[in-house]
Parts: C-alpha cells; structure tokens; sequence
C-alpha cells in the first residue's frame, strides 16, 4: 500500500488510494499475514483497539506482535486458510483487550494470479452486542428478522419456506413477496443451473457447505457473497430442507485482489514484477515438460531485454526521465508481443517476456522486432533526443533443451541472462540466443544429482558439520572456529561443498539449508562449554531473503544466552549484491552481540570502495590473495595494504589457506591478526554432545 502511494502513475494511484482509505477507515479489525505468518498491513482499527504503533507491526510475525499462547491459538486456522479454506467462527476474547467480549473471526485466503495462496486476511469484529440481544430476546425468529445477514430456509422443492427480511431485500423483494416463491423464479436460470441446484441438492442430502460467488444486485451493483448451506431437519431428523445464510464479503474480496495485484505488479510501467514472471514461467514449463515425445509445435520462450542506454539517460535526464523511459518501452514491449506474452520488468532497467512460439525463427523474429522498435523510437525528453538501444537474449525450451533434463524456473532465466550478455559484449542493439554446449550439460546432470542429495538431507536430516580451527597469531585472543558444512553424496563420498552449494542456490534452496545449520549450531552451542567462538557462513540467498532474516533474529532472540560466542559470515559478492538487506541484517546481528566477518574480501575490484558501507568486525582475505604469497611480492603489498586499511576502521584480518609454517610467518610480520589453513588444522567433524 505504502509502495501505491508513492507511485506517481496516475492510473496506479486512484485504486492504491482507495484501497488503502477503505483498509484504514474500515471499523472491522483487519490486518494481512504471509505463508511465514509475517505482517504485511495492518488497520487502523486493530492498531486502536490494541494500543499499537504500526511501526511495532508490519514485518514482524503474528507470534511476536500478539503473543506465543494468541499464534498457537490461531495457528491452526490460519493453516487452514493458507490451505484455500476461508473460515468463520465465533470466539469468546481472551486477550486483555477483547477479554468477555464475543468475537466473530474470518479469515480468507490471498491469492496470487495462477490461484496460489500467498496470505491471509484476517478480521475481527466484536458481536456482543448482538449476543446480548439474542440472550434477551424469546423467539428465534426476532433474531433471524433482525440480522443483517441473510438468512433463508429452501425447501426440498426448492421454494423458499422462510427469508429474512435482508435476504428478500437482496434479491429486490419484500418478505412477504419471497416465501412460497419458485428459487429459479428470484435468483435466475443461469444462477440455478450453473451454482445454487447443485448446491443445495447436495445439501439436501445431508452436506454442510460453503462458497462465495458474485451478485448483480437489482441495481447493477456488483456483490460478492459468502454462502453457508446446513441441512434444516423436522423432529425425526429427517431433511426438509436448507439453511441458507449469507454475508456481503465484498470489501474483503476486493481488498484480496488488491493486494493479490500488489503482489504481481510492477507499480511504475503497470507490468508483470519478477515474481509474477517466474510464475508464469514455471507454469508454463510444466505444460511444455508434460507433452508427449512429439509434441513440440508450440514451445515456451524467454526473451530478456536489457537496456543499453539507460544509465545515459537516468544521469543526464534524472530519475523522472529514467522513469518515463522505463514506460516506453514498456509500451513498446507490450505492442511487440501482443495479448499472448507475459510482459514484465525484473530489474531496473531489465525487461522479460515469457511466450509460447512455433521455433527458434520465429522467437529471433520478435527479439529483432524488439530491438528495432526501441531504436526506431529513441527517446525525447524536455527538447532533448536520446539514443536508446536493447540487448535481447532468449532461451527457448524445445525437444533437446529438455531431454534428458528437467530445467527450472532458475535455468531457464540463466540461460536467457547468458545470452543478454553475449549481445552486450558484442555492442548491444542486437539479439542473442542460447545455445548449451556438452560440458554445460555434463554439468546440468552433475548438478540435478546434487539437488537430489540437498532434497534427500534436508528431508532426513542427515546433513554433518565440521568445524575448522582460527588461531590468533599473537596467542592472546580468544580461538575459534569455522562451521563447515559437509554432505554425503549418492556414492557415499563426502561431496564438495562448492557444487552442492552452487546446485543449492540455483535451486532456490540455500536458505532452507541456512535454515537448518542455524538451528543446528545454536542447539549445540547449549552444551558446548569451552570458551571458543563459533563463525557460521551465510549465503547470498539468505543475506537478500527477509524471511530468512526474521527467521534468524527470531532464532537468536529465542536462544538468548551464549550467542554472543557466534559470528556470520557474508561474502563479499553477497554483501554488494544485496546491500540495503544486508546493512539491515549486519545491524541487527550486531545490536544482539554477534560479530560480523567479511568473507571473500579482496575478490571484487571495488573492495575498499564498499568496506565503508559495511559494519563489520573482521575481515577474511580472499584466499586466492594467500596461496602464492611465499613467492608472491605483489600478493604481500596487497595483503598490507588490506591490514592498513582495516587498523585505520578498528577491523581485524584472518588469513586463509594457510598451508606452511613460512606462509604463517610472512602474514605475522604484515600484521595479520589470524590465520586458518590445513597448517593450523584440518576440518573435523561437530560430534553433537550427548542430549545435544
């Protein structure tokens, strides 16, 4: 909501406004959670009856904002809902707030474009009130007259037996006009046939159901409704009938669809965003992986268009210029492809179209129409012309790009990034298309048997940790030590952690394997008595992953004592590449007592141009810095200057693949302040402490 407001397109404003006033206004505590039970908006009604600061909210879990004992209480029903299943039940407050009151609760599903759902919405409303009425009140049937819900019982014949008057009223009728009436007769043909017959006879048959469907009341106003069917049963059991009951849910409808836009829409240029890219992708995909061996007439293309120029015209221009082009060729993208592509923007100046072509000629065909349309139409702003071009790479999946492999979501935009490159290197305003070559795909089944294993540990937890020894040259410091994370291949070899790694990451898996060594160290770190400190790796997946990141804090503030002990270690590349996130999550770590190392350091050209960004505590020298530096002049002047910089920002400096007494010597004379290579120790498998 917050991103709809700053958006200056007109058209995206006006829906993002409104949603966000009828959110806010609404009286009906309401707030929307994620699948990991994260916060993502929250009234103004619920921060009011709560006595919380938004601030104090969004981002957090529903356990940390409201409490253990309040999420195990939900948990379930959230579960459900996150399951497809909107719900509905009446509860009596147990928190200090809502204590005595009678609360009725619903909860329906968020749901993304391919029907997946990514949230949950859920509202409260006090209905004391009218518990207190119903207790006062003798005869049922006042209740029922006065409930603003619509409420019905339908005969077997399906004539209407009773209404109340809110329900005659949504269909345009009196009360008295409704009963003894004909079902087909009030609600239409199409309604009966298509929805309400099949409804209510399996209704009539004993079943309990519930559904929504779309209303056009009698002044063409569109309702959408929450329907409850319950058999309505004589003395003897038998079914007479059905309880009809009904709700207006069409704020809570709509406001699902908006954040279900939100969730898939490039805010700017109106475009898919990434994520409703790769979904559309994926789909795709499985389509294309399901056909038959000759069944290949119509093939699923990535095209990924890069622009060549914008950073001319973002610098000279400014950023209003930059935006305006953006829409563009946006426009120009949409008018390229037509109704039957997926158009998106996934990265500043990266846009990406997924669609289904006839061959290789026809997907180039729409890569040069692409290139040319951008060239042809350049780009004006305030009296000045700019020259724009596109580099267009495209990765398209026929009979032998997926035979005998299974590409993912992951590869498919790999391949088509390759080739973008490929016609950037080559000077741009042109087009590329990818082509593997036998080693890569070598790689790709080195690299599906991989994945196999990490699914296979993951699931049995049967990943192993080695740690690997840091000394402190001067003697003094308190040692430490690396945790290294190992795993039996399908040969029963211990693997590389390089290609498992790798094979993790592409997958989109890394975090969940973070996850687990992370529970793993803090659970050992209990009954690990020795005053040593414990370093534990990051990888670039979870440092960009804010849920990893809630994860993590959450973890640690769980475990409280002793994770001062414990540092994280981030790469380099990782830091750079995720740089608002990690300053973020280097910030947090930091304020709970944990150190900071930087790993990698001195791989990237922009090294010290970055270290000041960064709060970290020591820095680990890359170690293709340390492996010739015996004989290397420039190796060492590198090192110092890295010790040089690091004493003037208070940092200390580890030295890896230290593999010789005269290695170990030259780093102590240029100030290094720890050293870790196969001289000081080899890894040695983390046997867990009995009950650890």
């Amino acid at each position: 909501m917050e991103v709809a407001q700053r958006d200056s397109g007109a058209r995206s404003e006006q829906p993002d406004l409104a949603f966000e006033t009828a959110f806010n206004r609404s009286p009906v505590r309401m707030l929307c959670c994620d699948r990991e039970y994260i916060i993502r908006h929250i009234n103004e009604a619920f921060l009011r009856h709560e006595s919380f600061l938004r601030e104090e909210t969004l981002g957090r879990s529903v356990a940390q904002v409201f409490g253990e004992a309040f999420f195990r209480s939900r948990k379930a029903a959230l579960d459900v809902t996150l399951a497809g299943q909107p719900q509905s039940m009446l509860e009596w407050g147990t928190r200090r707030a809502s204590r005595g009151r009678l609360l009725r609760i619903r909860q329906e599903p968020v749901l993304a474009p391919d029907g997946d759902v990514t949230g949950v919405v859920l509202m409260i409303e006090d209905t004391t009130a009218l518990h207190d009425l119903a207790s006062r009140v003798s005869m049922h049937d006042e209740v029922f007259r006065q409930s603003s819900e619509c409420m019905a019982v339908i005969g077997c014949n399906f004539r209407y037996l009773w209404s109340n008057p809110a329900n005659a009223a949504s269909w345009g009728l009196t009360h008295e006009e409704i009963i003894g009436r004909d079902l087909v007769s009030v609600i239409g043909e199409k309604h009966f046939a298509e929805l309400a017959q099949e409804k209510l006879s399996a209704c009539f048959a004993g079943e309990t159901l519930q559904y929504e469907y779309e209303h056009i009341a009698p002044d063409g106003k569109r309702i959408f409704y929450e329907v409850r069917l319950q058999p309505f049963r004589e003395d003897d059991g038998k079914i007479k009938g059905a309880v009809v009951s009904k709700r207006d849910v069409t704020r809570a409808t709509m406001m699902a669809r908006q954040l279900r836009r939100q969730a898939s829409e490039d805010f700017l240029t109106g475009l898919a965003n990434r994520y409703a890219l790769e979904e559309e992708l994926r789909a795709r995909l499985k389509k294309c992986l399901a056909k038959g061996e000759d069944d290949w007439t119509c093939m699923p293309a990535l095209i990924l268009v890069d622009l060549d120029d914008f950073k001319a015209v973002n610098d000279l221009g400014g950023h209003s210029a930059g935006d305006a082009l953006l829409k563009q060729v946006a426009g120009l993208l949409r008018a390229a492809a037509g109704e039957r592509a997926c158009v998106a923007r996934v990265g500043g100046d990266e846009f990406a179209l997924v669609l289904s072509v006839s061959g290789r000629a026809e997907a180039i065909a729409i890569g040069n129409r692409i290139v040319s349309m951008i060239d042809m139409a350049g780009f004006n702003w305030e009296g000045t012309y700019y020259a724009v071009g596109a580099s267009v790479g495209i990765a398209m999946l026929d009979k032998d790009m997926t035979r005998p492999l299974t590409p993912t979501v992951f590869d498919v935009i790999n391949w088509a990034d390759k080739a973008c490159l490929v016609a950037k290197e080559k000077g741009g305003a042109r087009v590329s298309f990818y082509h593997p070559d036998d080693s890569e795909m070598v790689a790709r089944l080195e690299d599906a048997g991989n994945l196999r294993v990490v699914q296979k540990a993951l699931q049995e937890d049967s990943f192993q940790l080695f740690t690997m020894p840091v000394m402190p040259i001067d003697g003094r410091s308190l040692p430490s030590r690396e945790v290294l994370l190992r795993i039996v291949g399908e040969d029963g070899a211990v693997l590389s952690p390089a290609s498992f790694i790798a094979s993790a990451e592409r997958h989109g898996m890394m975090s969940r394997v973070d996850r687990w060594v992370v529970t793993t160290v803090l659970r050992r770190l209990r009954r690990y008595r020795e005053r040593v400190r414990f370093s534990v790796n990051l990888s670039g997946q979870s440092v960009g992953d804010p849920r990893f990141k809630a994860f993590l804090l959450d973890a640690l503030d769980a475990e409280g004592v002793g994770i001062d002990r414990l540092s994280f270690e981030i790469t380099e590349t990782a830091a750079v590449r995720s740089m608002e996130t990690a300053q973020s999550l280097i910030k947090a770590l930091r304020a709970r007592g944990c150190g900071i190392i930087l790993d990698d350091f001195g791989s990237g050209l922009s090294s010290f141009g970055y270290l000041r960004q960064f709060q970290v505590d020591m820095l680990k020298i890359d170690g293709a810095i340390i492996g010739e530096i015996v004989e290397d002049q420039v190796q060492q002047t590198i090192v110092a200057g890295i010790v040089a910089v690091a004493e003037a920002m208070n940092v200390s400096v580890i030295a890896e693949y230290v593999d010789s007494e005269e290695a170990m010597m030259i780093l102590q004379r240029l100030g290094v302040h720890f050293v870790q290579g196969y001289h000081i120790g080899k890894p040695e498998i983390w046997e867990e402490a009995p009950g650890g």
